[in-house]
């Protein structure tokens, strides 16, 4: 690894763990009677819309009866519901509750707050350079082939937050 290569891993090294401290401090804000697989339902939903139990359980790379167990709780706690497919009978679909929506804007907000602070004291100048460094890590982790990644065989390094 050249000098160069060596400081941007250091770099996002150091982020990574920021970055966890941000998303456990929002946790410990908004979701402290929430368990990090509900909190991955609930984020599912909220970026990808409803679905039904087989195609969460894929996001959550879980087997169905976990993911079930796992929503029942969101379900018992009002943040999911459970409904009949319009189109399909034998099917339920799961979807965000107005609460549970609330749940997952508000956690969103928490940690855009954090790192909006953060990013606020750079220079407009290191700001843009973040963002179009960050932009071509995103893409060149987009660009991996399947077996180069550290997920499923689909390149998703964690499905369930993308």
């Amino acid at each position: 690894m050249d000098e160069v290569q060596n400081r941007a891993t250091e770099a996002l090294t150091a982020v990574s763990r920021t970055m966890t401290a941000i998303v456990a401090r929002t946790l410990s804000e908004v979701a402290q009677d929430i368990s990090v697989p509900q909190l991955r339902v609930l984020v599912v939903l909220g970026a990808h819309g409803p679905m039904n139990l087989s195609t969460l359980a894929q996001h959550l790379c879980l087997n169905a009866s976990n993911a079930s167990r796992t929503c029942d709780q969101l379900v018992a706690d009002g943040r999911i519901s459970r409904q009949g497919d319009d189109t399909d009978r034998r099917t339920v679909v799961l979807r965000l509750t107005d609460d549970g929506t609330r749940f997952v804007a508000g956690l969103m907000a928490a940690r855009r707050r954090l790192i909006g602070d953060v990013v606020a004291r750079m220079a407009t100048d290191d700001q843009r350079m973040l963002a179009q460094g960050l932009e071509a890590f995103s893409s060149a982790l987009g660009a991996a082939p399947p077996e180069q990644t550290v997920g499923p065989p689909d390149g998703r390094i964690l499905p369930w937050l993308l």
